[in-house]
């Protein structure tokens, strides 16, 4: 393996998804769009914030296989849960399904279908999703890294923390999901003069942590032990 070239190709959508996980890893700008991202690397991987939605993710993966060359592109990051997935648990797919375009991807292992959504879920939608798809999940990128990885011929693999179940409705946080990131500024302003979300925000924020260490833990068992992991979840939708 060259100096330039890595295992894991890890493409996430948001800095806090993955804050904790690439605190000591080596970094460096690249500029993918007109936008300054950074990619991260450490011990044969590689990982990029791509911002949300398909295209975003689709544009930093076809950039990090350019420059690191990953023998598996990965995508990574929170997901909505359906049926009795609860925040925390970890999703690994077998197929990736777009939910705008009808395409399936396969993943080289896995249980059970992710629907990647163009719009943050709410429950009608997810409730939408597992009736027309099956899915187990929703999320926002999924299918974008998937989509580079079969035009480059890598491997592909989906590994998704639940950050709100079935019954939760994210639909309030569709105006400030943009593809370059959350508007956070914006969003705390938004909430500021409405006190009837800050129990949903403070609920939504101890699901994230929950599945903030969730993904971590996936993701360094996928990078120290690749044959363990994908034997762990190819048998059964874990829950870390």
């Amino acid at each position: 393996m060259s100096a330039d070239t890595v295992e894991f190709g890890f493409v996430a959508a948001l800095e806090r998804e993955v804050s904790g996980l690439v605190r000591d890893w080596d970094s460096a700008k690249t500029r993918i769009e007109g936008v300054d991202r950074i990619i991260y690397r450490k011990q044969g991987a590689a990982l990029i914030c791509a911002g949300t939605g398909v295209a975003r993710a689709y544009a930093a993966s076809r950039v990090l296989v350019e420059q690191c060359s990953p023998r598996v592109l990965v995508s990574i990051g929170f997901a909505g849960g359906l049926g009795e997935l609860c925040p925390g648990s970890v999703v690994v797919p077998a197929t990736v399904v777009e939910a705008a375009t009808g395409k399936s991807f396969a993943t080289v292992f896995g249980v059970g279908q992710l629907a990647t959504l163009d719009q943050v879920a709410g429950k009608e939608l997810k409730d939408s999703s597992r009736a027309r798809f099956g899915a187990v999940a929703v999320d926002m990128e999924a299918s974008g890294v998937a989509a580079a990885a079969v035009e480059w011929g890598k491997e592909f693999v989906a590994i998704k923390a639940i950050s709100d179940g079935e019954d939760e409705d994210l639909g309030f946080l569709s105006d400030f999901v943009k593809p370059e990131g959350f508007e956070t500024g914006r969003f705390v302003a938004h909430i500021a003069t409405r006190p009837w979300l800050w129990k949903r925000v403070a609920a939504l924020q101890a699901n994230s942590e929950l599945a903030t260490a969730s993904l971590k833990e996936a993701v360094v068992c996928c990078m120290s032990d690749w044959q363990e992991f994908s034997t762990s979840y190819s048998s059964s939708v874990a829950q870390v």
